[in-house]
This record gives structure tokens, C-alpha cells and sequence, in this order.
């Protein structure tokens, strides 16, 4: 459902330097680099990602008009994913209309439409980060023995590409981990099963956090000037505003989401006996629930905690650091309405159960429809922003075209930009099918100027991406 648009945002959407950057350093070392040292160029050299990135840019063969959706196409998965993951886990657990909630709740936050159709590692952490989450929660309601070689080795896949995405994944992995530990330790039947419980999950802990160290070690980023966000934002206190947003709604659907999110956090003060959960399925609900709502917010609290620090350093104070709050003020929505649910099961008659739900859904996909608004207006004001494409008659904008630039050019996103420009361009002037093929120079990136010839300009250079040329046409 979600899957189109998106695309057709990332089909039309400019890319920015960081991108054109993040392709490039992908692309310029082989996959056992990236697996061993990361990505060298990064603040976050974390390789999953780009490991990720490389394979699936080195599958294409040519680069052309479609070069917006195969470099986001990594984003465009992971986004399809976490709100499969999210919607299909909490359908299992509290029922489809939570789960339709939840994703919805997500998909709802402006900045996911944004990051969703940009290729950048943000939707990946996300999507690793959720489903750790989601499986620490299911792993920690059940008794250690009864915890299968499936579900451990879920955690551990989870637990472990969380720590490789990102590097503040590694924390919140070892989080998770020493949660569930600590579930299995509170209703261990003998000390052997309390001893086996704590090492393997403290291990698995350390894991993960020496991951986070190997490649937080290898970050070149090591101090961070963040005067230019003064300039932006004059009084410190707008610095959180951005944030708070990712967790804190406003509007009508936004309180509404407010108020379940207090809820969700109702079932982590509940906690019962793991025991109980072998009596059915109910009982395994409310402990699947239980410890949902206590990793969800374990994890919110150490995010408070880092946020604390980072601002009073001024160190990357901005949204997208702290995306992961909007998957935890989803999945808290959803268990609020839930619990909500089970209240008025004892309490209201079916048609009161009903009409609350058609209304969280409903005010969940008024909250999407917003959102995505939002962020089809904003790539409208971008692309008008654009010099026109009208360097030329249409005539000349058919046939087959070879992309030249400067030599020398070393802005990372001119390549990608162009292409959609141009690309936009030939749509225009629905170009056909001539047989002939002429050379197109890339100006001053600054005018976003080119011009066509029959041959390639002294001085230039064939732009090539990931080492394959960029043409246009048949």
C-alpha cells in the first residue's frame, strides 16, 4: 500500500551530497573491506548498509533514468519491511487492527516518507531495531526452556545486524539482549538454568557492544561543530522540539496517539510470572505485551539519557539521530489501544469496542495521508526550485545520450541530479526512439546548465557511476 508512493517519491526526489557520497564510498571498496573496516569516509561506518548498498548498485548494468529508484532501493526494502514486520508481529500478538495501527502510526511520521525514498541508512537501523525489539519481546515472555534454537537464533541474527547498521544499534541491541536476560533470570526453576539464562545473554550483550566499539573506533568523526544549528535554531530549547515530534504528536490524531502511547506503557508495570504464560494464549498475550512495553521503554529511557548528553555537547542534535523514538511511539499506540481494548472488554458492549477502533484507525491513516502530503509538497518545492530543462529543443533530447562532466568534478550528487533533471526533460518532450546518439556536457553545478553535442567536449569526462556510464535512451 505504502510501496508506490514512496517509489514515486524517490523517482522525482533530488539527491543531496550525502547520498551521492554514501553510493561512492560503497562503491570504491570491495564487500570484505566494508565487512572488516567499514565504510572509512563515514561518521558511522557500521558495514551493513553498505554492504547492502554495494550489492544492490553493482547489480544494475547501466545507469539511467531509473538511477533514482535503484540507489533508493535499499531504503524503499527496509521501509516495505519494517512495516510488514511491525504490522505482521502485532497482528499475531494483539490483533490485526493494532498491528494496521502501529504501521500506520509510523508510516504517519513525516520524516518517514522523507528518509524512506533517500538512500541512507536510516530505514535499515529502523528495520533491524524494531525487530529486535519485537523478537527480545517475544524471547523474554517465555520461560529459558522453553525458548527454542529458533527463537535464540532470531535474537541473535536481530541483535547482531543491529549492532552492524549503525552504531548507536549497538547499544540498543545489547539493551535488548540484558532485558531478556534479565526476564529469564527472574524465573529461572534452578540456579543452572539462572546461570545459563544470564551467560548467553550476556554474552550475546557483549557481543554486540564490542561490535559498536570495533567500528565507533574507526570513525573518523571525532569532534562535531554544531554552531551552524544556532543559526537555525537561536533558542536551544528549539533544538527539541524536532525530537520531542518523533514521539510526542500534536493535532487531533496526535493526542489521541498521546494517550494510547501512555497506555501502552501501562503493561510493563504488570509483569507476572513467565510461568503463567503456558496456561494459553491469552496469558502469553499479555506477557508478549508486558515485555513489549518494558523494552520499548527501556529503550526510551536510554535514549532521554543520551539525549541529555548530546545536547549539552551540541554533538548531531538532530531528528534523524533520533528516529528510532517514532517506531517506539508506534509500537506504544498500538499496545495502548490494545490495553484500551481489553478494559472495555469487561466494561462496554461490542459496538463501543468497534467504533474505537475504526477511530484509532481511522486517525491513523488521516495521520499517513497528512504526512505524505507533507512530503510530496516539499519534493514539488525542490524540483520547481530546479533550473528549467529547457536547454534545447525537444528534438535534440531524443535518441540515445551520453553524460559527460568536467574534469576534475568531485560533487558527489551533481551525477544523480542531473540524471532526474534530464530524465524530467525527455518525459516532457516524450522523446522517441532516434538511433542517434549525441553527448550532453554538465555545466556549473551551480547554474545546472548543459548543453548537447555530437561528440564529447574537450575537457570532459564520461560520468560514470560505480564505474558503469550514464546514458540515456534505449
Amino acid at each position: 500500500m505504502f510501496g508506490p508512493p514512496l517509489a514515486d517519491i524517490a523517482r522525482v526526489k533530488p539527491f543531496w551530497l550525502d547520498e551521492g557520497f554514501e553510493i561512492a564510498e560503497a562503491c570504491r571498496h570491495s564487500y570484505l573491506s566494508l565487512l572488516v573496516h567499514g565504510a572509512p569516509g563515514q561518521c558511522s561506518p557500521s558495514p551493513l548498509y553498505y554492504l547492502a548498498q554495494r550489492l544492490s548498485v553493482r547489480s544494475v548494468k547501466r545507469f539511467d533514468e531509473g538511477i533514482a529508484v535503484s540507489y533508493r532501493r535499499v531504503s524503499l526494502v527496509a521501509a516495505g519491511l519494517l512495516l510488514f514486520v511491525a504490522t505482521l508481529a502485532l497482528q499475531i500478538r494483539l490483533g490485526a487492527p493494532w498491528g494496521l495501527v502501529a504501521a500506520a502510526t509510523l508510516a504517519g511520521q513525516p520524516l518517514f516518507a522523507h528518509y524512506a525514498a533517500e538512500n541512507r541508512p536510516y530505514m535499515s537501523w529502523l528495520l533491524l531495531f524494531s525487530l529486535t525489539v519485537l523478537v527480545g519481546a517475544e524471547a523474554a515472555s517465555r520461560p529459558w526452556r522453553d525458548v527454542g534454537r529458533a527463537w535464540r537464533m532470531a535474537l541473535v541474527a536481530s541483535a547482531v545486524s543491529l549492532a552492524l547498521v549503525a552504531l548507536a544499534g549497538a547499544l540498543q541491541a545489547g539493551l535488548a539482549c540484558a532485558l531478556c536476560g534479565l526476564s529469564w533470570r527472574r524465573t529461572a526453576e534452578d540456579r543452572r538454568d539462572t546461570r545459563a539464562a544470564l551467560a548467553w545473554s550476556l554474552l550475546l550483550a557483549a557481543g554486540c557492544l564490542v561490535l559498536g566499539l570495533y567500528f565507533g573506533a574507526r570513525s573518523p568523526c571525532r569532534t562535531y561543530d554544531a554552531g551552524h544549528l544556532a543559526l537555525r535554531f537561536p533558542d536551544q530549547a528549539d533544538l527539541l522540539r524536532p525530537v520531542l515530534s518523533l514521539i510526542w504528536g500534536d493535532g487531533v490524531a496526535g493526542n489521541v496517539g498521546n494517550v494510547l502511547l501512555l497506555l501502552g506503557l501501562l503493561p510493563a508495570f504488570r509483569l507476572r510470572p513467565q510461568s503463567a504464560s503456558r496456561a494459553g494464549d491469552g496469558a502469553r498475550r499479555t506477557q508478549f505485551a508486558s515485555w513489549l512495553a518494558a523494552g520499548v521503554g527501556a529503550q526510551v529511557g536510554f535514549t532521554l539519557i543520551l539525549a541529555a548528553q548530546l545536547f549539552q555537547s551540541g554533538y548531531y542534535f538532530v531528528p534523524r539521530v533520533f528516529f528510532h523514538l517514532a517506531v517506539c511511539r508506534a509500537l506504544l499506540v498500538a499496545l495502548g489501544g490494545w490495553s484500551l481494548m481489553g478494559w472495555l472488554s469487561e466494561r462496554a458492549p461490542v459496538p463501543g469496542r468497534t467504533a474505537l477502533q475504526t477511530l484509532a484507525l481511522g486517525l491513523a491513516v488521516l495521520a499517513v495521508a497528512s504526512a505524505f502530503s507533507l512530503e510530496t509538497q516539499e519534493r514539488e518545492e525542490r524540483r520547481l526550485a530546479w533550473p528549467a530543462a529547457d536547454n534545447g529543443p525537444c528534438a535534440i533530447a531524443s535518441g540515445t545520450l551520453v553524460v559527460d562532466v568536467p574534469a576534475g568534478t568531485t560533487d558527489w550528487a551533481l551525477g544523480s541530479n542531473f540524471i532526474v533533471r534530464l530524465s524530467e526533460q525527455r518525459r516532457r518532450c516524450s522523446a522517441g526512439t532516434s538511433s542517434e546518439e549525441r553527448h550532453v556536457l554538465v555545466g556549473d553545478p551551480g547554474s545546472g546548465d548543459y548543453r548537447f553535442s555530437a561528440g564529447r567536449a574537450p575537457g570532459a569526462v564520461a560520468l560514470e557511476q560505480c564505474g558503469r556510464p550514464v546514458v540515456l535512451g534505449p
